[in-house]
């Protein structure tokens, strides 16, 4: 049977297997998404929505966004302009 993990030898000490491992996952891409609040309604109320109508959102105006990887929280921070464009400024990591 053939086994998926690279094998490396080496050379500087025991760490360098792990080392190597970490750099490859470093040019895997994710997808980072941001999540800010949410609302409840009913199906009359979704149903009654026009263009322009606005949804209030249960979090307060200073709240911090949360970045996610594949749905796990990896951070918290703030909505800043970058350009004509929305950034997160982080203000912490999960642990």
């Amino acid at each position: 049977m053939i086994d998926p993990m690279l094998r490396v030898t080496p050379r500087d000490g025991a760490g360098a297997g792990a080392s190597l491992r970490a750099n490859l996952a470093d040019n895997v891409d994710v997808a980072i998404e941001t999540f800010l609040g949410g609302a409840n309604m009913n199906i009359g109320e979704l149903n009654a929505l026009l263009a322009g109508g606005v949804v209030t959102l249960d979090c307060a105006l200073n709240a911090l966004v949360e970045l996610r990887v594949n749905g796990v929280p990896i951070a918290h921070g703030e909505l800043v302009a970058v350009g004509d464009k929305f950034g997160v400024r982080i203000t912490t990591l999960a642990p």
